[in-house]
């Protein structure tokens, strides 16, 4: 148990597994890479604590807390009851959050046109994204060539990126 533990904590340090469990066998060097692996497994499923956080589930978790708060507050039907479901009520609507004024549209993608807008020669050409598959494989290439061709950057371009 002390290894899972020693597990989680490097877990929490250093998030990626293969990093984690090559520190886990420089402290443990008596134990196999196989066992290093199922320690980080156990860690994970045990003391997730910054490794893997399900936002999803504590939100569930915290609703339903809530309302089991609530049933028994009711239940009560003392003065203290009543202001602890008013604290509650409270409580879940931070916890659900405000509703969007507006559900996104799945299909929005679908309604607008998109184009790449490419300049050859002086000459502005519009590409239509949809038909993009559509095109032979000799002008995808030209294509390719007419947007990446000639931007090549060296040491410099790539420091003044960096900074911008």
């Amino acid at each position: 148990m002390d290894r899972v533990i020693s597990m989680s904590k490097v877990l929490d340090k250093n998030p990626t597994i293969k990093h984690a469990v090559a520190l886990h066998i420089s402290k443990y060097p008596h134990i196999s890479q196989t066992t290093a692996y199922r320690d980080a497994r156990l860690a994970r499923k045990i003391y997730n604590s910054l490794h893997e956080f399900d936002f999803d589930f504590w939100q569930s978790w915290i609703i339903n807390d809530i309302i089991e708060n609530i049933k028994k507050c009711r239940e009560g039907g003392t003065y203290n009851d009543r202001r602890v479901i008013a604290q509650e009520h409270a409580n879940l609507l931070k916890a659900i959050g405000e509703r969007p004024e507006e559900m996104p549209d799945p299909h929005r993608n679908e309604k607008h046109q998109f184009y790449i807008m490419v300049n050859v020669n002086n000459q502005n050409i519009k590409i239509d994204i949809n038909n993009l598959h559509k095109l032979p494989e000799g002008t995808l290439r030209e294509l390719n060539r007419a947007l990446i061709g000639g931007h090549e950057i060296d040491e410099q371009g790539a420091v003044e990126i960096m900074e911008s």
